[in-house]
């Protein structure tokens, strides 16, 4: 079950202290994504608004970008997007690979 709080998390309200991005990964960013263009992008990709993507909806999206990736394929760049192995995307490790 997810708390009041969590469901709320990415809600109407703005991302900014909730999704911190270093001052590096912000300005490498700028360069040709806004942090509220990547922010809208993560809203709408967080179908269950509770502020992260699960590991199942982003190879759900991933597989949309490129329907020539194998499981495999899906599967190692999850992993290497989950960078602290908790089993979801949060906004650091979305804007990380939205950035690469």
């Amino acid at each position: 079950m997810v708390a009041a709080e969590d469901e709320s998390a990415i809600g109407d309200e703005e991302l900014g202290d909730e999704y911190p991005v270093g001052e590096e990964e912000g300005d490498a960013m700028m360069a040709e994504l806004t942090l509220e263009e990547l922010k809208e992008v993560f809203r709408l990709f967080d179908y269950e608004k509770i502020g992260f993507l699960s590991l199942p909806t982003f190879g759900s999206i991933l597989r949309e970008l490129d329907d020539d990736w194998t499981e495999e394929d899906i599967n190692g760049i999850l992993a290497d997007i989950d960078c602290d192995s908790s089993g979801s995307i949060d906004f650091n490790e979305f804007v990380k690979i939205m950035t690469y």
